[in-house]
């Protein structure tokens, strides 16, 4: 049982936020689909964020994990198909699986959300949102769920800070703008002989404007380590991403 299913000729588009010099859609533009996926179906079931906004509290992304088979051409048309099969006191578990249109696999992803306050930005237990639970799904996720990221050794950093075009709706850093951070530290010869085939992604903590960011790499064999932190040292966000020629 699948709960729902975009079946509206999802394109990847001729434009430099989607498309890289290889004519196929950026890594950042992936997440970014199955973002705008699961936005769509929340809206649709009654738990999005138009409707959590409205009562002071939004969802927030706290870990993602993704196996790519491939990366799509540009005017390529892709499906997907999103269900929730877990809900717990903190977190509930979206799924993904991406598609062309000869209905072979493109790539497939797990991840986990959690509902906070937006006076307190404290996580709210989920047992008290019961009505959610019917949405729920028996089919299971098609990919392991994602793991906890170590701190790293960064070999080399960069400076950012947080302006106007970081910040989404819920008024702190886009999850995309942490992972396009990440992927711009990567040497472009790397990007260009390489392709990504599993991505981790854990979003530890919030960063708002005016914060000074400190993005660190660090490469592991055929893994490519992140971890981003705040002027205080905490860290906001860690990624894996492991690639393959």
């Amino acid at each position: 049982m699948k709960l729902y299913d975009i079946k509206n000729d999802i394109q990847t588009h001729d434009t430099a936020s989607e498309v890289d010099f290889s004519l196929r859609a950026t890594i950042v533009s992936m997440i970014g689909y199955i973002l705008d996926t699961a936005s769509v179906d929340a809206d649709k079931k009654g738990f999005g964020v138009k409707k959590l906004n409205s009562e002071n509290r939004s969802w927030v992304i706290s870990r993602m994990a993704l196996d790519l088979y491939r990366l799509p051409y540009k005017y390529e048309t892709i499906d997907i198909t999103t269900w929730v099969n877990d809900y717990g006191k903190l977190l509930t578990t979206r799924n993904f699986f991406v598609t062309d249109e000869n209905n072979c696999s493109i790539f497939a992803a797990v991840t986990q959300w959690a509902m906070i306050d937006l006076s307190t930005r404290r996580p709210l237990d989920l047992r008290n949102v019961d009505e959610y639970k019917r949405y729920m799904c028996i089919e299971q996720s098609p990919i392991n769920n994602p793991i906890k990221i170590a701190a790293i050794n960064p070999q080399q950093t960069i400076i950012h800070k947080v302006a106007y075009s970081d910040i989404d709706f819920n008024r702190h850093v886009n999850s995309l703008r942490y992972f396009t951070l990440m992927i711009d530290m990567l040497p472009i010869e790397f990007l260009a002989n390489t392709n990504p085939i599993h991505v981790e992604v854990n979003f530890l903590h919030e960063s708002q404007y005016g914060d000074t960011l400190t993005a660190g790499y660090e490469q592991c064999g055929s893994k490519s380590l992140f971890e981003i932190k705040n002027s205080n040292n905490i860290a906001i966000c860690r990624a894996s991403i492991e690639w393959k020629n």
